[in-house]
């Protein structure tokens, strides 16, 4: 096929569906992140590793993030510098993180665009309406030394939640092999029964992943908090109504919410999102407390949500459960802040848990980007759990039998979650267009980041791979979401890059093995997603962090050298899973980017991490 035009280069940027709707209004005021560039890296990377070796004096020995700014941030003359270059045309700094690597400032449409040298249009999208820059913004030369880059003149919402639920031909009564899928509302569900797949709560993870001794031997995550970072709002009573039900205390009391962009307006879209993490982390730290920051789902929200996170150094764990393709991101430009941001966590002690995505190994081909067969399926990644200072939460699907409207689909063993198994049932009583529709790709996240060198963590281990070869996104025919020209070649990975491996654990994420969840005062079954998985491995880490008697730091290298001494023994922490795909790569008892390590054994793990 001959492509229509030169292929993206990275990041990948495609708007085909976006129309121009002219310059913005120029005296709307405008709220950006300005980010610094971080001092002496190496010197950070060093020390981020010799807080998580235990034969080094700087073992657990964490910096406050006053100390951290001071070794690794700007100078206050730098940051002084920048304010009044900015005062100077008219933006005012509304305010500096004690990092010295954040700045929130507000000016208008016109002085922004004045001073990075991009005009500044207003778009709407599939619905959407937003503003942008019209081209790559220039950064003037009086700061360019310091500034690493601004995020906030592009207001759309970027960020997608992982979360999935048991499609509707796979409810009981769903469908008339004669006529198609019929669209029923799903069932009203009652209170879960305990143990059943579909169904489980956070108790039920006590059991499947030996967090039980934990709880026996009084840990609760008392006095360890939680923070939980994401783009939409929530109601803390169905999380106090879930955690009752499940036999903990209903009382919110623990909860605190952080708007991080004070003065903003938190969507609704993605609440089902927030509660699932609140109830799923806080119920399995039922003593912790938890700290929800949420932001607008913007370039600039991200960057406050993070920076308030971190910088505000309460929360011992932290999770997000939103993302989007790595490929989306500048390496030059985009990452470097984000990168700053989650090695100051490291250096504070923070491990961050993040949803690797639920699109299997095909995170970009999502329905409302480049949905498969209108594009070609390519091999992608999700961010930020490809970031090496992210523990990637990946899925699996349990041992189950699903009884269906026409038969029965068996799963014998734990396997990575991808939904290729309900393919030759679906197909059987489904157009195929139905299925392409809801069940390919989807899955646990995992692959190879084509952004970051494999980490030394990874590096020489059996399973790790190379990004593979003739990734490329050619449009077929085009789509009434994101349309394109037949025969187009939209962008080409790069081919045997030795990337950073995702995702690095995994847990129950197929939502036909899934959970219940208490929302708007109802409960529903069926829900999954490595969304769950996210904020389960942060209310792991608080227990874990009781029982170390602080916290436990960046959690890789000592999950990769207690896989690389202990394997699949009888004391590991971990537990292999055998066979199945997340749509391209294998699971096997080695490291796999479908299933990472494998499962975890939680008793064992508390064990490893703090003995």
């Amino acid at each position: 096929m001959t492509p229509a035009m030169a292929a993206s280069p990275l990041p990948f940027t495609y708007d085909a569906a976006a129309v121009d709707n002219g310059a913005a209004a120029a005296d709307t005021m405008v709220d950006v992140a300005i980010s610094l560039k971080l001092v002496n890296r190496p010197q950070l990377e060093r020390f981020i590793a010799s807080t998580v070796d235990r034969s080094s004096p700087n073992f657990r020995k964490f910096l406050t993030p006053q100390q951290f700014a001071a070794r690794f941030g700007q100078s206050d003359a730098s940051v002084t510098r920048v304010r009044a270059f900015l005062k100077a045309h008219g933006i005012s700094v509304t305010k500096v993180f004690s990092n010295n690597l954040v700045l929130m400032a507000r000016g208008s449409n016109a002085q922004l665009a004045s001073l990075f040298g991009s005009p500044i249009h207003n778009f709407s999208e599939n619905g959407q309406a937003y503003q942008r820059p019209l081209n790559r913004l220039v950064m003037p030369a009086a700061i360019s030394d310091v500034v690493a880059g601004v995020a906030g003149l592009d207001t759309k919402a970027k960020f997608r939640p992982h979360h999935r639920s048991v499609p509707l031909a796979l409810q009981p009564r769903s469908l008339d092999a004669g006529r198609g899928v019929v669209a029923l509302a799903r069932p009203a569900a009652t209170m879960p029964t305990p143990g059943v797949p579909q169904q489980y709560t956070a108790a039920d993870l006590a059991t499947l992943y030996n967090i039980t001794p934990l709880y026996n031997r009084g840990l609760t995550g008392a006095g360890k908090t939680l923070g939980i970072m994401t783009f939409a709002k929530f109601n803390a009573s169905d999380a106090g109504a879930y955690w009752g039900a499940i036999g903990l205390s209903s009382s919110t009391s623990r909860i605190s919410v952080v708007n991080t962009v004070p003065g903003s307006t938190i969507s609704n879209n993605g609440a089902d999102e927030t509660t699932l993490d609140v109830e799923q982390s806080g119920g399995i730290a039922p003593g912790a407390n938890v700290i929800v920051y949420e932001a607008p789902n913007t370039d600039a929200g991200a960057m406050a949500l993070y920076t308030t996170a971190i910088t505000a150094n309460v929360a011992d764990t932290l999770s997000i459960s939103w993302g989007e393709s790595e490929v989306y991101y500048d390496p030059a430009v985009d990452l470097p802040p984000y990168d700053a941001l989650f090695m100051q966590a490291a250096a504070q002690g923070v491990p961050i848990s993040a949803a690797s995505g639920d699109e299997g190994s095909y995170d970009i081909n999502y329905s409302q980007a480049f949905p498969y067969p209108s594009y070609t399926s390519v091999l992608t990644v999700d961010y930020p759990s490809s970031s090496p200072y992210v523990l990637a939460a990946g899925g699996t699907t349990l041992p189950v039998t699903l009884n269906l409207s026409h038969g029965t689909v068996g799963v014998p063993e734990v396997r990575p979650w991808a939904w290729d198994y309900l393919r030759d049932y679906i197909l059987s009583y489904n157009p195929q267009d139905y299925y392409y529709a809801n069940l390919f790709p989807v899955g646990g996240g995992g692959g190879v980041s084509v952004q970051y060198p494999v980490p030394a963590y990874q590096a020489g281990l059996t399973g790790v791979m190379t990004s593979a070869p003739g990734q490329s996104l050619f449009c077929f025919t085009s789509p009434s979401v994101n349309p394109c020209t037949p025969g187009e070649d939209l962008f080409d990975a790069p081919a045997n890059f030795a990337g950073r491996n995702t995702p690095d654990v995994s847990l129950n994420a197929d939502p036909e093995t899934g959970y219940s969840l208490y929302f708007k005062g109802k409960w529903s079954t069926g829900s999954g997603g490595t969304s769950f998985v996210a904020p389960q491995l942060n209310g792991i880490m608080a227990l874990i962090s009781e029982q170390a008697g602080g916290r436990i730091g960046w959690p890789h290298p000592q999950l990769y050298a207690a896989f690389k001494a202990m394997g699949y023994g009888s004391n590991s922490p971990f537990t292999a899973v055998g066979f199945g795909s997340n749509e391209f790569y294998t699971a096997g008892p080695y490291y796999n980017p479908a299933s990472g390590i494998g499962q975890l054994n939680v008793d064992n793990l508390a064990h490893v991490l703090a003995p």
